[in-house]
């Protein structure tokens, strides 16, 4: 092969590679696009909108033996905040639901007290998180007094940049303080070899849009002292005619709220009455 036909390849490679990382791109700006079309949390849908999206095999199984327990699910928008946003909007929605909720005073001392305390103790910037932490605390004041109903709370938590974003982060927040303060408790689990929890929680828990491991899930509601059980809609096989789940948190909260995790995504699921 001539000079020249090696430099006429070579631009080609490039010309090649410049198209498939253009064609990349603007495949991953429709993808944002269409998932910000989403609310960042539903209506409340019947169970059976998930058999819409599942025909056949353990899935559409699975969805079968959810509905034994479940009528109804909150879609969360997919934007890798799902885990942070679906416990959010879950806690304030019981909370709002019961105004008098034997947990919700103990709820809004964590936040505006303890939360406080910690976050800055591990070294938070008060300047930097003041902001997020006090639309947290406004949120729970405002949902126990009964300021805020149900119809308002769906509303306040779609806005845009706004409060569920605010509070979302404030989340993220709180579960790095609480994977900190027991590093050597929490460090065998980090799946990454040799990453220290301080470098895990900068890279993987602080961000907004990055995704949620177990270890998350266990630190926020470990911190919160409310229980979490989580439905595995995964592919697994049923097991005794029920899908996986496990619980997180406080085993005698008498505060609970239910999520389904499937493939990298986790939205609200609600109980039908006496059956979880």
């Amino acid at each position: 092969m001539t000079q020249d036909n090696n430099v006429a390849s070579s631009s080609d490679s490039g010309n090649n590679f410049a198209e498939s990382f253009r064609l990349s791109e603007e495949r991953m700006k429709e993808i944002e696009d269409e998932t910000k079309q989403s609310p960042l949390t539903s209506m409340l849908k019947p169970l059976t909108e998930l058999e819409q999206q599942y025909r056949e095999g353990p899935f559409l199984a699975g969805v079968a033996a959810l509905q034994k327990l479940y009528g109804g699910i909150r879609m969360v928008r997919g934007d890798g905040n799902c885990y942070y946003r679906a416990f959010l909007f879950a806690l304030a929605e019981t909370l709002c639901q019961d105004t008098k909720h034997p947990e919700g005073q103990r709820i809004l001392t964590f936040l505006k007290e303890v939360s406080w305390k910690h976050v800055k103790e591990v070294g938070y910037n008060e300047m930097t998180i003041e902001m997020f932490y006090e639309e947290a605390v406004s949120l729970i004041e405002r949902v126990i007094s009964g300021s805020v109903d149900a119809e308002a709370l769906l509303k306040e938590l779609n806005e845009e940049n706004s409060t569920s974003d605010y509070c979302t982060w404030y989340l993220r927040v709180v579960t790095a303080t609480h994977l900190k303060m027991d590093p050597q408790r929490f460090e065998p689990f980090i799946e990454q070899p040799g990453m220290y929890v301080a470098q895990f929680c900068r890279r993987e828990v602080e961000p907004m849009g990055k995704e949620c491991e177990q270890l998350q899930v266990l630190a926020l509601a470990e911190a919160f002292g409310v229980k979490v059980r989580i439905e595995y809609l995964d592919g697994h096989e049923i097991v005794a005619g029920d899908v996986i789940h496990h619980v997180f948190g406080p085993e005698n909260s008498a505060l609970q709220i239910y999520l389904l995790y499937r493939p990298g995504h986790y939205d609200i699921l609600y109980p039908k009455k006496s059956s979880v």
